[in-house]
């Protein structure tokens, strides 16, 4: 078993949180398992414990699998949750009010007491509700590697169409770079006992897989990003056909049929409200590794006087460009760009004191499964420059 996995632990999660029958559904569909064929018939605890002498008879990436299968089902239970944790997988957060760090905050989004430290600052939050979509958009993020190499964040906004920002496909965009390079990670861990869980690489399209494109403006360039205005069709925003519908399959990789799919990110017809001092998550892939979830319960600033960007307070993370800012309805709000060139770096973490997001008021046209869908231009965009 996962080093600081106790078995019983483990045993007691799963008893806890299924009956025999679905905990059968949930091997079939998730894992494409049966349990009458790892299992002889017995009592329920005895039933759980054969399983799970199964899965780490197997090694700690089944046993991980089953976890994470366990966690996608029942992300309320908190035996469960402390299960995920254990293994390494919950994604890492940190709570924030003005971009400053609260001291004791929450180390993970499973965590005990995360409820009791945000109520009192955001009053309107169903911490059920926040803990069963983060648990979704978790395999909606992924990683962008060029080469192999780790290099910024991006997300699934229809079944084989990602979003990221301009600059980070730039070179592939202008042909400098073939589009082959690059590649989309979704999945990506690192358990506990230091091993990875690769996740799934998806690529771009071979033909035609850039459907829309927007560049920054000249002044982000030249880091002076407020000595003028950026233009309507300024925005730093690429949405990339990928070479199949991930959003469409899956989550669980050897999943049964009639397993739940990944899904996508909503994008919303009409611009969400932004407001000062409102909080606002970023789900990032800081330095390349894995998911991490910055929550910041006041960062608002303002929006610039044309509305095509946000600043925020928020604190982010070298890689962080092109992650999808959210606000507490878990409601895309923002595509992050760039940090503040005129804000000090915080050592050699590069996280930035304050941050920028545009406000994408840019119609896109989504050709997916011969239909084509129009969205108002309506997504922020947020900024820190990985």
């Amino acid at each position: 078993m996962m080093p600081g996995v106790q078995f019983g632990e483990f045993q007691n999660a799963l008893v806890d949180a299924f009956d025999e029958a679905d905990l059968a559904m949930m091997l079939r569909v998730r894992l494409n398992q049966r349990l009458d064929a790892i299992v002889k018939p017995g009592p329920f605890r005895y039933i759980v414990f054969q399983l799970l002498e199964w899965a780490d008879c197997r090694g700690e990436i089944i046993a991980a699998d089953l976890a994470r299968a366990a966690y996608l089902e029942r992300p309320l239970n908190e035996k469960i949750r402390r299960i995920y944790e254990k293994f390494g997988m919950a994604p890492p957060m940190t709570l924030q009010e003005s971009g400053i760090a609260i001291p004791d905050g929450p180390r993970h989004v499973t965590a005990n007491g995360l409820e009791a430290i945000m109520s009192p600052r955001l009053r309107s939050v169903d911490i059920d509700i926040w803990r069963e979509k983060i648990a979704k958009i978790e395999a909606q993020v992924c990683r962008v590697e060029l080469d192999g190499n780790p290099v910024d964040t991006g997300f699934l906004v229809g079944p084989a169409l990602l979003l990221t920002n301009y600059h980070v496909l730039e070179a592939a965009i202008t042909g400098h770079s073939p589009a082959a390079r690059f590649a989309y990670r979704f999945d990506y861990k690192t358990l506990a006992d230091g091993s990875r869980s690769e996740g799934v690489v998806v690529r771009l399209h071979d033909d035609a897989w850039c459907v829309d494109a927007s560049r920054y403006s000249q002044a982000e360039a030249d880091d002076r990003p407020d000595i003028r205005l950026p233009t309507a069709d300024e925005l730093d925003f690429a949405l990339a056909r990928l070479s199949r519908p991930i959003g469409d399959e899956p989550v669980d990789r050897s999943a049964g049929s009639g397993a739940p799919q990944r899904g996508w990110i909503t994008v919303s017809e009409t611009p969400s409200p932004l407001e000062k001092d409102m909080p606002l998550m970023i789900v990032q892939h800081p330095d390349g590794g894995p998911l991490k979830l910055a929550l910041d319960t006041r960062a608002i600033i303002g929006v610039n006087a044309n509305g095509t960007r946000v600043r925020y307070a928020t604190n982010t993370e070298h890689c962080s460009s092109g992650s999808p800012c959210f606000d507490m309805d878990w409601t895309l709000v923002a595509l992050h760009h760039m940090g503040d060139p005129a804000i000090s770096w915080r050592g050699a973490s590069a996280t930035a004191d304050a941050t920028h997001g545009t406000n994408k008021r840019t119609r896109r046209r989504v050709l997916e499964t011969h239909e084509v869908l129009d969205v108002a231009r309506g997504t922020i965009v947020g900024s820190t420059r990985g």
